[in-house]
C-alpha cells in the first residue's frame, strides 16, 4: 500500500463500491426473482416412492414441477398425495440448504473485503495526518520567511 492520501482514498472508495456490489448481489439472490430467468434461480430436486415421484423447487420457495410415474395411477389418492408431499418437502429442504450455502459464501467474501478496510482506513488516516503536518510546517516556514529581521 502507499502512503499517498489520494491512493488510499481511491482504495477505500473502490472497497466500498465492491462491498456495495456484493450486498446488492446478495439481496438479489435472496429475493424471489419474479422476473428472473429460470437459469438465474437456484434449483433443487426431491424424490419419493423410490424416485417415481419427483419435485423440483426453485429459489423463492416455489415448486417448478412435479412429475409422477404413470404406474402410480392405481395407488390410493392419500398415498399418492403423501408421495408428492414427501418429494416436495425434500426438494424444498435441499433448496434451503443450497440458498444457505450461497449466502454463507457471499457473507464470507464480504467479510474478507471488509477485513482489509480497517488497514486501508488506518493508512488513509496516517497519510492525512502527515499531509496536515506538512501543511502546518510549510505555513510556519512561510510565515517565518515573511517576517522582517
Amino acid at each position: 500500500m502507499t502512503n499517498d492520501p489520494f491512493s488510499a482514498a481511491a482504495s477505500i472508495d473502490e472497497l466500498l463500491t465492491r462491498t456495495q456490489q456484493a450486498l446488492t448481489a446478495m439481496r438479489s439472490r435472496a429475493s424471489e426473482h419474479a422476473d428472473g430467468e429460470p437459469g438465474d434461480l437456484l434449483r433443487a430436486e426431491g424424490t419419493a416412492a423410490d424416485g417415481r415421484v419427483r419435485a423440483v423447487a426453485i429459489q423463492g420457495g416455489r415448486l417448478d414441477s412435479v412429475t409422477i410415474d404413470p404406474d402410480l395411477a392405481g395407488e390410493p389418492l392419500d398415498v399418492l398425495c403423501g408421495h408428492v408431499t414427501a418429494a416436495a418437502n425434500a426438494a424444498l429442504s435441499e433448496l434451503d440448504a443450497r440458498v444457505s450455502a450461497s449466502a454463507r459464501a457471499d457473507a464470507d467474501a464480504l467479510a474478507a473485503r471488509l477485513g482489509s478496510m480497517g488497514d486501508q482506513a488506518e493508512l488513509f488516516g496516517r497519510a492525512m495526518h502527515e499531509a496536515a503536518a506538512r501543511i502546518h510546517r510549510d505555513r510556519g516556514t512561510a510565515s517565518q520567511a515573511g517576517r522582517p529581521a
